[in-house]
């Protein structure tokens, strides 16, 4: 995937987003506690970036309301769908840790009812509106509920909830997401704490090395495991084929450490299994993942 910026027009936006669906759920927590762990989004963000002004939220606002599930699309990524490089999610995931985590109101696409996101024609561009409260508002026109009044796209990243996929994220804190099947919006890193619950971008290196598993998405692939992280045939150990368990070690660029278990059926190793160490490819010249991951785990 080329990193782009894709421009819209209000109408074109909204004739691309009428048919989504949302699901009500009551009083939401006011606050959350940060979650105590590396950076989400990449350490080389200027420091020095200028915050844009907060534009002011819709008025009226609508009240909260929870996304519908049937209202979700693209929940399981095809193997040649452009997943982006990361996803903006809910910064502190310690309600799916809870001995209740059942019952949270955050599951699936319900976090959307706490959020509130100014997005943007472009960086440093025009505001064009919100997604608040689970609500789609754009800017003098009627709100548009999430999941009820047009689809959207979401990836299942966690066990039990949902996130936007983020295609590009810019030194001075722009970063861009994408929310319905054929339409994306512009966000600012620092406008990420205005509703109730705050947010978060994570990339999928970060992901893939809290999940601690990850197989191939196009469906037969191999790929070479090398000593090194680069191309040079004297590197190359082996082949990991596509019955393999991968385990995400570490990353340099387009290229990931991983232990590489196999055969394996799964999570499940098969008899005379080996593991070995080295570097995989995960990423292809489009900056396109070449792995992805169960989300719900082993």
């Amino acid at each position: 995937m080329r990193k782009k910026a894709i421009q819209f027009k209000a109408i074109w936006l909204i004739s691309a987003v009428c048919s989504w669906g949302v699901a009500a759920i009551a009083a939401l927590p006011s606050s959350a506690s940060p979650l105590a762990e590396a950076p989400l989004v990449p350490v080389d963000l200027a420091q020095t970036r200028i915050s844009p002004p907060v534009p002011p939220l819709p008025t009226p606002l609508p009240a909260p309301q929870a996304p519908a599930i049937d209202g979700i699309v693209g929940l399981l990524p095809e193997p040649t769908d452009d997943i982006g490089i990361g996803h903006l999610r809910p910064r502190d995931l310690s309600f799916l840790n809870s001995p209740d985590w059942a019952d949270s109101p955050y599951l699936t696409a319900n976090w959307l009812q706490a959020a509130a996101i100014p997005i943007y024609i472009e960086p440093n561009g025009s505001h064009w509106g919100w997604i608040v409260n689970g609500w789609l508002v754009p800017n003098g026109q009627t709100p548009l509920a999430l999941g009820r009044d047009a689809s959207f796209s979401m990836l299942q990243t966690y066990y039990a909830l949902f996130s936007f996929p983020v295609t590009e994220i810019r030194q001075d804190g722009w970063f861009q997401f994408q929310y319905t099947p054929v339409g994306n919006a512009w966000a600012h890193i620092d406008h990420l704490n205005l509703g109730s619950l705050d947010l978060a971008v994570e990339t999928w290196e970060n992901r893939f090395l809290d999940m601690g598993w990850v197989e191939y998405r196009q469906h037969g692939l191999s790929q070479s495991l090398n000593s090194a992280p680069n191309s040079n045939s004297g590197n190359i150990l082996g082949l990991i084929g596509p019955n393999s368990f991968i385990e995400p070690l570490a990353f340099n660029g387009d290229w990931m450490q991983v232990r590489v278990t196999q055969p394996a059926e799964g999570c499940t190793v098969l008899p005379g299994a080996a593991t070995q160490e080295g570097w995989m490819r995960w990423r292809n010249d489009d900056d396109g993942s070449l792995v992805w991951f169960p989300p719900k785990g082993c």
